[in-house]
């Protein structure tokens, strides 16, 4: 039994992974058969694995046609960005009044050393983000709710890399001043300032993208 959940477990990690990163594409067949033969398991794991990641939006059961890696619409982003500010407006409330000063600091200056860098890697600069929204779920110390971010990362994710490959610089510099606002509200302890600044950098980030497509 364990054996079995371990060989699920790993086409799973390597499928979701595969379409995060998009060497699977959107769209892209996912054939059973080639699977096995290429990871060597037998079927039952990977069909175990499919439909754990369907459930989880990743691929899409077509009767009679198989599983597709599931395609990305605007209205997928819409509803991410949505979930995003109703969890970080109220998450980021709570860090401010019990942030530790120390880790946040250290962020702070990690972040502000990357913005060099990230003129000729934007990945870089998404990488600090990440960070500071990771930082606001950790700051308040609710396990299961940072396993749902954690969760949700993995779409945002995939869609900034569907969506970024084209980056403007433009927005990489507006994203970077967003970013420090949010630090220092949240180093000013000011709930309603941090909320306001985290929704304006979502929205800021939503309206970009549909500017793009």
């Amino acid at each position: 039994m364990k054996e079995a959940k371990s060989k699920k477990l790993r086409v799973y990690e390597t499928l979701k992974q595969r379409i995060i990163n998009h060497a699977l594409a959107p769209g892209e067949p996912i054939i059973e058969a080639i699977l096995s033969k290429e990871l060597k398991i037998s079927k039952t794991p990977i069909r175990e694995a499919l439909q754990q990641l369907e459930k989880e939006g990743f691929v899409e059961n077509i009767p009679g046609r198989g599983n597709f890696v599931s395609r990305i619409s605007i209205q997928d982003v819409r509803e991410t960005f949505e979930i995003r500010e109703i969890l970080e407006g109220e998450a980021i409330k709570r860090a401010a009044l019990r942030r530790d000063p120390g880790k946040l600091e250290a962020i702070q200056k990690a972040f502000e050393s990357s913005e060099q860098s990230s003129q000729d890697s934007p990945s870089r600069h998404f990488r600090s983000g990440d960070q500071i929204h990771a930082f606001i779920f950790e700051s308040i110390g609710n396990q299961r709710l940072m396993e749902i971010y954690r969760r949700l990362q993995d779409h945002i994710v995939r869609h900034r890399i569907h969506f970024f490959n084209n980056f403007h610089v433009g927005r990489s510099q507006a994203s970077y001043k967003e970013h420090l606002e949010i630090l220092d509200a949240l180093a000013a302890q000011d709930p309603a300032r941090c909320e306001q600044a985290i929704k304006v950098h979502l929205r800021n980030s939503l309206e970009y993208i549909k500017s793009i497509i």
